[in-house]
């Protein structure tokens, strides 16, 4: 997609060792790149250290949120920036370097065929690098089971590496709810649900560079039994 204004959404919380270089790297592809920084107000102070050391640069915004907390919060909020923004390509991805900067322009390639491009460590040239057994485990679970109860046929449906189309998001957008990380489902099955076409690609999924994961197995638990929530919601609803 030549000429085309590029957003790259990055939620974070805690991540004050991995933002910076992190951004870094996005900002020396040679694509038309802008960074927008939604930090939960971590109390490791990522959201001001990115705020200090992007302070003059007009292609990073940093938004540090102190009410209404949350990975769906957070996302949502990034989304509407990028929308009243007009860009053409809207895309999110973690803040630890599990989600390599490596993999941005195959994504972009894919939207002149695509609505939605997701990253996945699923298919053939994908892998994860993790050694969460349990982790991945239920991860694989996840397919089948939001392939089930929502219809999302993907080999990677928690995948939160994705880039859309500024039509595709400016649809979806409206129907999201979610406060937490279970905006990543909700995403996905909008996108199905209003019958946008959706691509995955390969990606290594790393290990984060600095810090520790703020997934824990009981929120793991409690999103397979979201999706259920969600499924009776939209029967009844």
């Amino acid at each position: 997609m030549k000429n085309k204004r590029i957003a790259i959404i990055i939620p974070t919380y805690n991540e004050k060792d991995n933002i910076v270089p992190l951004v870094e790297d996005i900002l020396r592809l040679p694509l038309d790149i802008s960074v927008i920084i939604v930090d939960d107000n971590s109390p490791d102070g990522t959201g001001d250290i990115a705020k200090r050391y992007f302070r003059n640069n007009p292609r990073v915004q940093v938004i540090v949120r102190k009410k209404n907390r949350g990975r769906g919060y957070a996302g949502r909020c990034g989304y509407k920036i990028a929308l009243n923004r007009k860009f053409d390509v809207i895309g999110e991805m973690d803040g630890d370097f599990s989600h390599s900067p490596e993999f941005i322009p195959s994504f972009i390639f894919l939207l002149e065929k695509a609505d939605v491009v997701s990253g996945s460590r699923f298919l053939s040239g994908g892998k994860s690098l993790r050694q969460d057994r349990i982790r991945e485990l239920i991860t694989i679970f996840a397919r089948v089971y939001l392939h089930l109860i929502l219809g999302i046929k993907l080999t990677d449906p928690t995948s939160g590496f994705r880039f859309f189309t500024f039509s595709s998001l400016a649809a979806i957008y409206p129907e999201l709810r979610s406060k937490d990380a279970f905006i990543v489902t909700e995403v996905f099955y909008y996108t199905f649900k209003k019958k946008f076409r959706i691509m995955e690609t390969p990606i290594i999924f790393y290990r984060r560079r600095y810090g520790s994961s703020k997934l824990k197995f009981n929120t793991l638990i409690a999103y397979l039994f979201r999706v259920l929530l969600l499924r009776i919601w939209l029967f009844y609803g």
